[in-house]
């Protein structure tokens, strides 16, 4: 073991150790076990609970919806952009796409918020300009039944993400067989998805994996731009687990599991779909 994994020993050992210390006492109170306000026996009975409550499903399928949404689209359009930046040779532009990296998440919300928002800027130039006689009849964006408001936060942070790491790994691959493609008679099209896209693949679907259980258990943003009668999972878990009847806690842990077994699930079916794709085979 070389001294760099050796420094590296403490901080994994700590960290492991409040983890799975955490995942304990999580996995403890949503079977049942809380002496706190008496309950003693183990039993699936709040998971059983979770998952037949229809509130739940309605939850589940709202915030699959958002995490798919914002994965694929973030996805889609920041591997454009890294084909951009690999073309234009620009340090500016890359670091204003750099730029959103570096912005919290709550704060990209409340500036989402302030500019498409009912009583947002864009709302106010268009009552100023005549496109709309009052405030009102601006579309609703934030607090609806869609997301958009949410979905936008999203994009606006991940497609950045993606792009500079993908742009990353372009600049490093051997981009030979490209032009031996192209003296082929390959078209465009086929270039990519049978040169590039196999070398892109494991980044993509590492990519993919960690947006998608970002956007999936995310709380803030849902929290400050969504609508109450669509909720997302991490808002139900949020729910049970603040109101008055601690009775309802086991209910919010089992729900915190159940979130933390669906992403760990995605993440093995992605890993498993990549390793059958070409560009997780090994060659012989």
């Amino acid at each position: 073991m070389n001294k760099k994994k050796l420094f590296a020993v403490p901080f994994v050992l700590i960290n492991s150790v409040v983890i799975l210390a955490a995942l304990f006492k999580g996995l403890q109170i949503s079977l049942g076990y809380y002496p706190l306000i008496g309950l003693n026996q183990l039993t699936l009975a709040n998971y059983r609970q979770v998952l037949s409550d229809p509130f739940f499903q309605k939850s589940l399928g709202y915030s699959c919806y958002l995490a798919l949404t914002a994965t694929f689209l973030s996805l889609l359009l920041g591997i454009g952009i890294a084909f951009l930046l690999l073309k234009v040779k620009s340090s500016w532009l890359h670091k204003i796409i750099s730029l959103p990296i570096s912005l919290p998440h709550i704060i990209v919300a409340l500036m989402i918020m302030q500019l498409i928002g009912q009583s947002g800027i864009i709302s106010r130039v268009c009552f100023q300009l005549g496109l709309i006689k009052e405030i009102g009849q601006f579309p609703l964006l934030i607090h609806d039944s869609g997301g958009f408001g949410i979905i936008m936060v999203f994009l606006y942070k991940e497609i950045p993400y993606v792009a500079v790491t993908t742009f990353a790994i372009l600049q490093q691959l051997q981009l030979g067989y490209i032009e031996v493609a192209k003296n082929l008679g390959a078209s465009t099209l086929r270039i990519f998805f049978t040169v590039i896209l196999p070398m892109l693949q494991k980044t993509l679907i590492t990519l993919f994996i960690i947006l998608f259980c970002f956007t999936f258990a995310s709380f803030e943003v849902p929290y400050l731009l969504g609508n109450p009668s669509n909720q997302t999972v991490a808002l139900t878990a949020y729910d049970l687990f603040t109101q008055a009847d601690l009775t309802t806690r086991p209910q919010a842990f089992a729900l915190n599991l159940v979130m933390s077994g669906i992403c760990l699930v995605i993440t093995v079916v992605a890993l498993t779909i990549s390793r059958i794709l070409p560009g997780g085979r090994r060659i012989s």
